[in-house]
């Protein structure tokens, strides 16, 4: 098993159990820098009476929203007066159903894309030409794509804004994906591990069926992380003109409202989401590893 591996994979869960002692010191911060009253924060993020607010110092705030976090209850929101768990899960869950297929979209076409540029030069040399395009702001794909559908009559209160978020979410990844597969299949064409392996007498197929196909999951799984951080901190341009309600677009409306409790949520979920889904990629990692077989 790959010793290097290991340790990145108890440096996650350090930095996630690192992460939620961290967060508590958000409200501190808020209060100290003078961002807003001690009040209108300790209110919403500790569902206290103001009446209550006053006997409370740094250490109650903080050890008081520790132990929130770690029950779930990130308090109320302070604008709408809902529950913070309620406004973030309904909104990870709009984001999810755009989100999920962008990402399977993402690695479909782009590994189509990656495996015709590899064979065909002629593929690749019109893959070269219109590289430019996926350069262009996804703000500006989002409202060129929202002008189109609409030119033609599509009705954007259906279903089919979702379709068209997916769209516009996944042109940046399918770039990232297609480069990446076509640079790792030319490596190990002429990679002296595959020129070793045949004059040891084991055929082309065996060596990938054996040691290729897992380098080219473990190449995407190393960006798939990054891929996941991308889609998520770019939402926002994505909801915003489509009229999602999604992560993004809360997450914006709730810095507009000063509104932060939710704002703490939304971070606190996240982070560890991208922790969660780092666990498991690094997780799948040391499994599919080939470089850890007899260690």
């Amino acid at each position: 098993m790959n010793k290097s591996m290991q340790k990145r994979l108890i440096y996650r869960i350090l930095f996630l159990v690192l992460t939620i002692l961290i967060i508590p010191l958000v409200p501190i911060l808020i209060i100290f820098v003078g961002v807003s009253s001690p009040e209108y924060v300790i209110k919403g993020t500790l569902n206290m009476d103001l009446s209550q607010t006053e006997a409370l110092n740094y250490l109650d705030i903080y050890t008081s929203f520790l132990r929130n976090i770690i029950k779930f209850d990130l308090g109320t929101s302070t604008a709408s007066g809902k529950s913070v768990i309620s406004i973030v899960s309904s909104g990870i869950k709009e984001s999810l159903i755009i989100v999920i297929p962008a990402i399977i979209i993402s690695y479909m076409i782009g590994t189509l894309i990656g495996i015709w540029t590899e064979k065909s030069k002629r593929v690749d040399s019109v893959w070269n030409k219109f590289q430019f395009v996926f350069y262009v702001p996804m703000i500006v794909i989002s409202y060129l794509l929202l002008y189109f559908l609409s030119f033609v009559g599509v009705d954007f209160l259906s279903n089919i804004k979702y379709m068209a978020a997916m769209a516009v979410l996944s042109v940046y990844p399918i770039y990232v994906i297609a480069n990446a597969l076509k640079k790792t299949l030319s490596e190990l064409r002429n990679s002296d591990f595959l020129l070793f392996h045949k004059a040891m007498g084991f055929t082309a197929g065996k060596i990938w069926q054996t040691f290729c196909y897992k380098f080219i999951i473990i190449d995407y799984l190393s960006f798939f992380e990054n891929m996941v951080i991308f889609m998520i901190g770019f939402l926002f341009f994505v909801e915003m003109p489509f009229g999602i309600h999604g992560m993004g677009y809360k997450f914006v409306i709730a810095i507009q409202r000063f509104d932060y409790p939710v704002i703490i949520g939304f971070c606190i979920f996240g982070i560890m989401l991208l922790s969660i889904v780092g666990l498991i990629v690094e997780a799948v990692k040391l499994r599919l590893d080939p470089r850890g077989v007899g260690e």
